[in-house]
């Protein structure tokens, strides 16, 4: 009995071991179900009702959200030119700051003039190489040629550097104070500075536009510095 369970154990094992050995592996194609897509035993009115009412919620809330946009924007628009008109007004009115402002332009045209008188004058010892010459029609023409290139050199270069100077101060309030901070911090230093003007002078005697000047190389330092700061710790 033992011999016969023993003999019918071992061909089960050798059946086993040929099918493994001989089996063939068929691959079945398998559809995989796509989410939400349709298929013949299937019904999607809840689903197409619920996205019908999620397509219109979105919609009104977009509807929403650009009339809030519209009127907020409208709103700073109105209160901005309410703010600069004010302030225009009061500069008009304020005689220390129109006084201070001719005074800074006036600073400005004499140093101008001076750098002119000074780019002329060396203009003028540089030419006087050609009095070497002994022809006075060569010497003239020579005379001449020399201050002109002079003249137009610095010219062209003093220009170079005034457009280089502003594309950069463009580019930083574009890149660190294009924003609605910008416009606030120069309305509320102009208004310090014209509704404060006198007390300002009388505890720092500095030119009130030199002061909103100064104020305003702070504020884009400050803002330059935050957002370094702020990027280099990926909060951007």
């Amino acid at each position: 009995m033992i011999e016969e369970c023993r003999d019918k154990l071992r061909q089960a094992e050798q059946e086993r071991d040929y099918a493994l050995s001989h089996q063939k592996k068929v691959e079945i194609p398998v559809e995989k179900p796509v989410l939400y897509q349709k298929c013949g035993n299937c019904n999607q009115t809840a689903y197409l009702r619920a996205k019908e009412r999620y397509d219109t919620q979105r919609e009104k809330l977009a509807g929403r959200y650009k009339a809030k946009t519209a009127m907020y924007e409208a709103l700073m628009f109105l209160l901005i030119w309410y703010s600069v008109s004010t302030t225009l007004f009061q500069i008009i009115l304020s005689k220390i700051f129109i006084s201070d402002c001719v005074v800074f332009f006036d600073t400005i045209a004499t140093f101008i003039q001076s750098i002119a008188g000074w780019i002329i004058l060396t203009g003028k010892n540089v030419a006087q190489i050609s009095n070497g010459i002994s022809n006075p029609v060569i010497t003239g023409i020579i005379y001449w040629l020399i201050r002109l290139l002079i003249c137009s050199g610095c010219l062209v270069g003093a220009e170079i550097l005034l457009a280089f100077t502003g594309i950069k101060i463009a580019g930083l309030y574009k890149k660190y104070c294009w924003d609605m901070i910008t416009i606030l911090v120069t309305l509320i230093s102009m208004a310090i500075a014209i509704y404060f003007g006198d007390w300002i002078k009388t505890v720092l005697p500095i030119n009130l536009l030199f002061f909103l000047l100064f104020v305003q190389l702070v504020y884009v330092g400050i803002r330059w510095y935050v957002k370094g700061w702020r990027e280099t710790r990926g909060y951007y």
